[in-house]
């Protein structure tokens, strides 16, 4: 597979377990055939926060688009994927937080 051959991405919600919140994803192929994945976020990286609630979704769905860019026939997308400390890095160098953003002035000409 590959991301040629996915039709819809649709985000389905959120899931508060214990310990870590589940996002889920409906992966829906041009030939009409469907799957979910499920991505998990472990509960310390918002207690620490590394990452924000609101920003957790968006983070999901680029990891998702990042697994279907590199899938193949053989390696699909596992039904089930953590978001590591990597992921969160990788979504920050390109997303800073807010915080970040406000605190940037341009220096006085």
């Amino acid at each position: 597979m590959s991301k040629d051959l996915v039709q819809h991405l649709r985000y389905l919600g959120v899931i508060p377990q214990l310990g870590f919140v589940e996002y889920g994803f409906r992966i829906e192929n041009k030939d009409k055939s469907f799957r979910q994945v499920i991505l998990t976020i472990a509960d310390d990286f918002f207690r620490k926060k590394d990452l924000q609630l609101q920003e957790a979704p968006d983070l999901c769905y680029q990891k998702v688009l990042v697994e279907l860019g590199i899938e193949t026939a053989v390696a699909c997308i596992p039904l089930s994927l953590p978001v590591t400390a990597l992921d969160i890095a990788n979504y920050r160098g390109i997303h800073p937080t807010s915080k970040l953003r406000k605190s940037f002035r341009r220096p006085a000409e």
